[in-house]
């Protein structure tokens, strides 16, 4: 019985994380996966049952990351931790600049290349980890309505993210990388209760 060697399965892995992220998921195939691994196909699936098993392999560590740090933010909300949205904000600075210099591919992939898998619905948490912080942390001092605050934090949580991951994607370096998640922090959410001061 042939003996199935880590630094194959690495490189299996490398290649996908390559493919996934130039592709998307759905457009890359065993086949492809094959061909960047300078393998056959049979040998792939030696390695791995299905091409989702190859993604749970490369998006898997971050993706638990992720179901830790929205674990975290609802154990404050629920034990009704005092911590300020500055607290919070922070706390979210340091996991993504963490996560991104770690794990940066598969951190996009996850967030933009997963549709059709069981992991599509994570964007859509992070969206409402930082919708629900923005209302209760931000807003909820404002002079706005209720209705009005809601929605402004639905659209400020997705803009948000979206120009995160923008920046994320645009940026390899780490050092510029974290110096531009905290001019994003700032441009979208500093001071934002003195931009309403004048409907009072």
């Amino acid at each position: 019985m042939q003996v199935l060697k880590e630094e194959v399965r690495q490189n299996i892995l490398s290649s996908a994380k390559k493919l996934f992220y130039e592709k998307g998921y759905a457009n890359a195939t065993i086949r492809d996966i094959a061909k960047l691994s300078g393998i056959t196909v049979g040998n792939v699936y030696r390695y791995f049952k299905s091409k989702e098993n190859v993604l749970e392999g490369i998006v898997e560590p971050v993706h638990e990351k992720i179901l830790d740090i929205l674990s975290f933010s609802e154990k404050l909300v629920e034990e009704g931790a005092n911590k300020s949205f500055t607290d919070f904000r922070n706390i979210i600075n340091e996991f993504i600049i963490n996560i991104s210099k770690e794990y940066r591919l598969e951190l996009l992939i996850l967030c933009t290349r997963t549709r059709g898998t069981k992991y599509e619905t994570i964007r859509d948490d992070l969206v409402s980890l930082i919708e629900n912080r923005i209302h209760q942390g931000l807003f909820r001092k404002s002079v706005l309505e209720y209705k009005e605050a809601g929605f402004l934090s639905k659209i400020a949580a997705h803009a948000f993210l979206d120009s995160l991951l923008m920046i994320i994607s645009g940026i390899d370096e780490n050092g510029e990388l974290e110096k531009m998640i905290y001019i994003l922090n700032d441009f979208y959410f500093n001071h934002v209760e003195l931009r309403f001061e004048a409907r009072k």
